[in-house]
């Protein structure tokens, strides 16, 4: 007989954030030093732009190959890690540094070698899978994905902003998460908080336009938008004590 039980609370935040170049998303990791609840943080990082976090006391872990993230996997899900939350930079170049392990082996005969077969297309999936599902739904810590963005079709909605990710996965990558925010620029009044005049804007849920969503807990009133958004503040928003 199953037994009812009471839904579990969510005890880590699982949050991915997409935007254009520049927008903000691996200098927004970086705050994740400055919270109790998400510091220290081990950024993952396969895009290579840790250089917005350069003079900031975090540890940056390379990651150039699927044995590489195995590795490291095994070692955060160890009881006794001393992290308490992980960010990945990024989710979109991930899987293409997959990609292009897939294509420097030599288990498919080519006629082209810059050539992605049919099968490979299942194997990139399956090890994607295990990357974003391993880190997001098994690690007992805080986890931030990073992502670019790209414009998709959606019916009744037409164009709108999702993460930039290829294949079948692109469908499947906004489910997982419970966060899915998109980093908006948005133009102000030059100031000392905002001296490019820019300010940077993340949008959490009511915008049909880009694909975001908030999975909550019961009761949680969450806003649609986070101005000069932190981990901090996100944590706070998603009502993380």
């Amino acid at each position: 007989m199953v037994q009812a039980r009471k839904p579990a609370d969510a005890a880590k935040a699982k949050v991915l954030i997409h935007a254009p170049p520049g927008h903000g998303k691996t200098h927004f990791l970086g705050t994740a030093q400055f919270d109790p609840r998400t510091a220290p943080m081990a950024l993952l990082n396969w895009d290579g732009g840790d250089s917005t976090l350069a003079g900031l006391d975090i540890h940056v872990l390379d990651i150039k190959t699927a044995a590489d993230f195995d590795a490291v996997y095994r070692d955060l899900k160890k009881p006794g890690s001393p992290y308490k939350s992980i960010g990945v930079d990024s989710i979109t170049e991930t899987q293409i540094n997959t990609l292009l392990q897939i294509l420097d082996s030599d288990t498919v005969n080519r006629a082209d070698p810059d050539q992605l077969a049919q099968q490979d297309w299942g194997i990139v999936l399956v090890r994607m899978r295990r990357i974003i599902r391993q880190a997001f739904k098994m690690l007992p810590m805080h986890v931030f994905m990073t992502a670019l963005t790209k414009d998709d079709t959606v019916a009744r909605v037409g164009s709108v902003r999702a993460p930039s990710v290829q294949g079948s996965l692109a469908n499947e990558l906004p489910g997982v998460p419970d966060v899915v925010a998109y980093m908006a620029l948005d133009t102000v009044e030059p100031d000392d908080e905002h001296p490019t005049g820019e300010q940077r804007i993340m949008l959490l849920h009511g915008y049909p336009k880009f694909s975001v969503k908030c999975r909550t807990p019961w009761g949680v009133e969450v806003p649609s938008e986070i101005p000069d958004p932190t981990v901090t503040s996100l944590l706070d928003a998603l009502g993380f004590k």
